[in-house]
């Protein structure tokens, strides 16, 4: 089995597994009674799901710490579509919702031209699918739910780069191999998100959030799985704290504080792959991608 086979294959077990169990546990439990719920308890039955579509348009910037000239690189805009299915369930009486996404998603972004007639700058399109997770706590207020999230997601990317069209080009010779490295390759990446979602209706949502992903330029199989890894446990500790402590001393700040610690802890290990693809292991820098979205969502 190659690497690339072996670290698709270990990804997917690493990542599918926790879906599968509680789904499981769900379809097991269907006739389960709320009220029998007294605190909430970790790893209680999901009570409810519901399948949706969501599109979203972003915009952002791309950028490799290797580059020299990182504004030689256009904005970028993006567009995504995603098809998942919920599971949600009330938190006994706490009076809030925990949830929990499973969808798989398709995306496209390229560079955003201020100036049309600018051929001065690098020009960029990506093609970019994957699966992802995400999991919040949300208040409800009468028909409206409140929704901050934490995501994790495993993506793959198609980008093409274009060069400036001068004849007299003054771009730096290495910043150019660094991006031609990316050119005309899937390559494998991971994306994280923090958001917030509006359920303003059983049937639509609306939502902003912030993205921030890597690309990386080659697959090291142990030390992405070990890197992954790491970043797993350190989130379930959260999860952990939350569902066994926070929320039985202060639940009503239990959706901005799980909101906060998740996404504080995944930019922070963002901001060091920047340097180190597969922190903390000695590597290389991948191409980066940082971009802020709103959202329209359909439940049905």
């Amino acid at each position: 089995m190659s690497s690339f086979s072996f670290i698709k294959l270990s990804l997917l077990l690493i990542f599918t597994t926790p879906f599968f169990f509680i789904n499981g546990q769900s379809s097991l439990n269907e006739n389960f009674n709320l009220s029998q719920l007294g605190d909430f308890e970790f790893g209680s039955y999901y009570t409810g799901t519901k399948d949706f579509v969501e599109v979203s348009y972003g915009i952002g910037s791309l950028n490799n710490k290797r580059l020299s000239n990182a504004s030689s690189l256009n904005k970028l805009s993006a567009s995504e579509v995603i098809i998942g299915r919920r599971f949600q369930k009330p938190v006994a009486k706490y009076k809030l919702i925990e949830f929990n996404d499973n969808y798989l998603f398709s995306s496209f972004a390229n560079d955003y031209k201020e100036n049309i007639n600018d051929n001065t700058k690098i020009g960029f399109d990506i093609w970019r699918f994957g699966f992802g997770y995400r999991k919040g706590f949300g208040y409800k207020l009468g028909n409206l739910i409140i929704s901050p999230y934490y995501h994790i997601g495993l993506v793959w990317n198609k980008t093409n780069i274009t060069l400036p069209k001068i004849e007299d080009n003054t771009f730096p010779l290495d910043d150019l191999k660094t991006l031609k490295f990316f050119d005309d390759e899937i390559k494998f990446g991971t994306s994280n998100i923090g958001g917030l979602d509006f359920k303003v209706s059983s049937t639509f949502g609306i939502g902003a959030s912030y993205e921030a992903s890597l690309i990386f330029p080659y697959y090291k199989t142990w030390k992405q799985i070990s890197s992954i890894l790491i970043e797993t446990f350190a989130q379930t500790g959260i999860d952990f704290l939350t569902e066994g402590v926070i929320i039985k001393v202060i639940p009503e700040l239990t959706p901005i504080l799980y909101f906060a610690l998740k996404n504080g802890l995944s930019y922070y290990l963002f901001t060091l792959k920047k340097d180190d693809m597969n922190w903390p292991f000695k590597t290389t820098t991948p191409l980066t991608m940082e971009t802020f979205k709103v959202s329209l969502n359909i439940t049905f």
